[in-house]
């Protein structure tokens, strides 16, 4: 099936600019309540990065060991407007779309109650994020960090 916001009404949260360029993981949103399926989740440069750099998506568990999201990709002096994303599939790299494009989660994720984080080298730079998403447990919450 393909998840769309169209066809299972999924909630969309916004993460405001920041600087997640700080060489360790950077809290973006926080799941509380129960499991969540992330339907999609992007980031967007909003000020251009001040160095070669990497960047990946992980999930840290309240219980349990942080996992990866996705592996690193690379964040070279990407300029404002670039996007990123992931596929889905933890051995995939991050993707990156500069100039506005990129490709939308293809697998979607089951997240449990923790943290989804961004890890960026120690660089110069900031984004945003914005995630679709949906509870799969009642009471389950996903809001920006």
């Amino acid at each position: 099936m393909n998840i769309t916001p169209y066809n299972i009404g999924l909630q969309r949260v916004d993460r405001a600019t920041g600087d997640v360029y700080t060489g360790s993981a950077v809290s973006i949103y926080t799941i509380t309540g129960g499991r969540v399926l992330v339907a999609n989740l992007f980031g967007k440069v909003t000020t251009v990065l001040g160095a070669a750099s990497t960047g990946k998506f992980s999930m840290d568990p309240t219980t349990g060991t942080t996992i990866d999201l996705c592996a690193a990709g690379s964040s070279a002096t990407d300029e404002a407007g670039t996007l990123y994303s992931l596929t889905g599939t933890p051995a995939d790299a991050m993707l990156k779309g500069s100039s506005g494009g990129t490709r939308a989660l293809s697998n979607p994720l089951v997240i449990d109650i923790g943290a989804i984080t961004f890890t960026g080298a120690n660089t110069t730079g900031s984004a945003n994020f914005q995630c679709w998403w949906m509870p799969l447990d009642d009471g389950a919450t996903l809001v920006a960090a």
